[in-house]
């Protein structure tokens, strides 16, 4: 694991997660959602695991409320700070600890399920759109997709319903969005069906299964690839509340060829690859990614970061070699405080690279 090779200084690189210690109101609130939270995760997992689970599960609840104590009373973690990536590892180490890797699997299940029957209306929706107006339609798609989150309370909901992709289309805020650099993504993209895109190969880190990945991402890559673009499409190694990893990836994108033509003719083309990220957490620390991911940004000239905790928690200031988009959707109030912002605010940052 080392620093991601697209980073534009390694060396003065570190995820903007803030310092807990530094601020106890901020501290108490994070600490008090996710012990209120994890009674959520252990929940799922009952669901997942079953009854023979039961002592796993309260070992899991036990050790990590006993890990949270010492925190409330300001005690440093090994490396003298707190950050809610500290938080997520000691959520994530409790779980396997006892076993329970993965607790919304079969949520997860479920709602690629649901979002695979859906995803060949939503590709036939766009393919009746211009081009340009296509481009705009695919980034709130983004936006939309991007409220499956099991890691947030405000969101939670979602979960425990059908679906409605469209009714969240509809719903998405609109124009100018809190972080809105459409206009300038828009001079760069194809404003015809053959025309090429200024970029050889991006790089994509993905964030939710369910909706997120194939209602939101997916066509978005989908027409990046149409436009000759070679996607690799970067996942988590491990589970991590509803995120998808590289193999749930892989197979996601099996059944979505099977659906759509197109989009299997470009994979037969050698247009996308799924790699893993090496990361087990829903921030992203690029500090330390894996030698597989390094290996196929090598030669990228386009980052996407998408999802709340891979962009304003942990990378809205990151500065890369090359052009760089970041996507998502707010559902926490205090990480959209952070950006003057509110919940469900949209943010579409472009920062290009000087040519």
């Amino acid at each position: 694991m080392t620093h991601f090779c697209l980073l534009a200084d390694a060396n003065a690189y570190h995820a903007s997660d803030p310092d807990l210690f530094q601020d106890q109101q901020l501290r108490q609130y994070w600490l008090k959602l996710f012990e209120d939270h994890f009674a959520t995760v252990l929940e799922s997992a009952r669901g997942a695991y079953g009854r023979n689970f039961g002592r796993q599960i309260e070992q899991a609840r036990k050790q990590f409320l006993s890990s949270l104590e010492p925190l409330r009373q300001g005690s440093a973690v090994t490396d003298g700070r707190l950050g809610v990536i500290e938080l997520c590892r000691l959520r994530e180490k409790a779980l396997r600890d006892n076993a329970l890797h993965d607790p919304f699997r079969h949520i997860k299940a479920r709602e690629n399920r649901s979002a695979i029957e859906l995803y060949p209306g939503v590709i036939e929706d766009l393919q009746s759109l211009p081009t340009q107006q296509r481009w705009e339609h695919l980034v709130r798609g983004v936006f939309a997709g991007n409220i499956f989150d099991l890691g947030s309370p405000a969101t939670l909901g979602y979960a425990q319903q059908k679906v409605d992709f469209h009714q969240v289309l509809d719903q998405v805020k609109p124009r100018p969005w809190l972080i809105d650099d459409f206009d300038r993504l828009a001079e760069a993209l194809p404003t015809s069906g053959a025309a090429p895109a200024p970029w050889a190969k991006a790089v994509v880190f993905i964030d939710n299964a369910g909706s997120d990945l194939v209602l939101g991402v997916m066509p978005l890559a989908r027409q990046l690839a149409a436009h000759g673009v070679h996607v690799v499409l970067a996942a988590n190694e491990l589970p991590s509340l509803n995120d998808i990893t590289a193999d749930e990836t892989v197979a996601v994108l099996e059944q979505l060829v099977v659906e759509d033509s197109e989009l299997a003719s470009y994979v037969e083309g050698g247009l996308f690859e799924v790699v893993s990220t090496g990361n087990d957490l829903p921030l992203l620390d690029l500090s330390g990614v894996s030698d597989e991911l390094n290996a196929a940004a090598a030669d990228a000239d386009l980052v996407v970061l998408e999802g709340m905790g891979r962009t304003v928690e942990s990378n809205l200031q990151t500065q890369f070699k090359v052009d760089a988009v970041q996507l998502c959707l707010l559902k926490d109030p205090t990480v959209a405080a952070r950006v003057n912002g509110q919940v469900y605010d949209c943010v579409c940052k472009f920062d290009p690279v000087a040519k």
